[in-house]
């Protein structure tokens, strides 16, 4: 059995409290230990990504294989939000949508109509995966209108999602 609680000195990270994950030695570990006195309330980062979701596409399974569902942080934006390679602005993942009708100035024909929706959201699959989905989608007279590509960027932690799966 490995040794996974130390309460005192460790050789590479001075004294404190360490718990290791489940099989490794605390002594010796050099992957992320489960509890870290020195980190206050941190969290640990299990793994990240980024990508694109196109119009095509619509959505992506990011895979983490942790077995439980954890805790994650998801903001994107699109390509007017980008400058020289950099995010200038971001959102954190929400929808919405909206109709409209357009009468003929008498007020007795519709001229045009149509709905439109926007955003994206993110939701555990499994115990194993994250779904992040576009939810633009335009229709009736805004079909003239492009569905644009959605630039993600996601981080995994290793605690379980307290947050019902929205995320942080």
């Amino acid at each position: 059995m490995a040794n996974r609680i130390l309460i005192g000195n460790r050789a590479t990270g001075g004294h404190g409290i360490y718990v290791s994950q489940s099989g490794e030695n605390v002594l010796t570990t050099s992957n992320a230990l489960q509890f870290d006195s020195r980190m206050g309330a941190s969290l640990i980062v299990h793994s990240f990504a980024q990508g694109t979701i196109t119009a095509a596409q619509t959505d992506t399974n990011i895979t983490h294989s942790l077995g439980y569902n954890p805790l994650f942080a998801v903001r994107w934006n699109t390509a007017n939000e980008i400058t020289g390679g950099v995010a200038t602005k971001v959102y954190t993942p929400t929808s919405s949508s909206g109709e409209f009708i357009e009468m003929e100035p008498e007020g007795e024909e519709v001229e045009s109509e149509g709905d439109i929706s926007f955003g994206m959201h993110v939701r555990h699959v499994n115990a194993n995966s994250i779904n992040i989905q576009s939810d633009f989608n335009v229709g009736g007279d805004l079909d003239n209108l492009s569905v644009p590509t959605l630039y993600y960027a996601i981080v995994i932690f290793h605690q379980e999602d307290f947050t019902g799966g929205l995320g942080l």
